[in-house]
């Protein structure tokens, strides 16, 4: 099942069945970013696709200037510290406010976030520590947000 554009970001998911219970729909879910596929062969769809549902993008703005202007290398790695600060940061909580990866592709090391501001939106993606992974793609601002839905609908029917 693909939902949205490939070229751009799309959400694909398909279930195995021979890996799958009665209780648990198990497959292989990715993201598509700008026609490439960044996927988890790990996945239990129904918890992937129902964690995405509650991230705090789905329901609250993710806008800021300055991490959105940043060179997408930039912007990886300080939101990475946001999100995953080093033991010795001083940081007493987690930002998860720009984290939108599927909790499969995070078990792999693959770290999306977005970042909007005023009609845009950056996805900006990564694997792990590796700088020369990073990648981003502008999108309308909802873009994400509608494409998730979508699989969550799609996958619900």
């Amino acid at each position: 099942m693909l939902s949205g554009n490939p070229d751009t970001f799309a959400v694909w998911c398909d279930q195995v069945d021979s890996w799958s219970t009665d209780s648990f729909k198990n497959g292989c879910f990715g993201y598509f970013i700008e026609g490439k596929l960044i996927w988890s062969l790990q996945s239990t769809l129904g918890v992937d696709l129902h964690r995405l549902s509650l991230l705090p993008v789905m329901t609250q703005s993710a806008e800021d200037e300055h991490t959105f202007n940043m060179p997408p290398v930039e912007a990886y790695r300080q939101l990475c510290e946001r999100t995953f600060p080093a033991d010795d940061s001083n940081a007493q909580l987690s930002d998860f406010t720009h984290l939108v990866s599927s909790e499969s592709l995070s078990d792999e090391g693959y770290y999306f976030f977005l970042v909007e501001l005023g009609e845009a939106a950056k996805l900006v993606a990564g694997f792990k520590d590796d700088m020369r992974s990073v990648r981003h793609i502008v999108l309308k601002r909802g873009e994400f947000q509608e494409v998730v839905r979508e699989a969550i609908g799609r996958f619900e029917t």
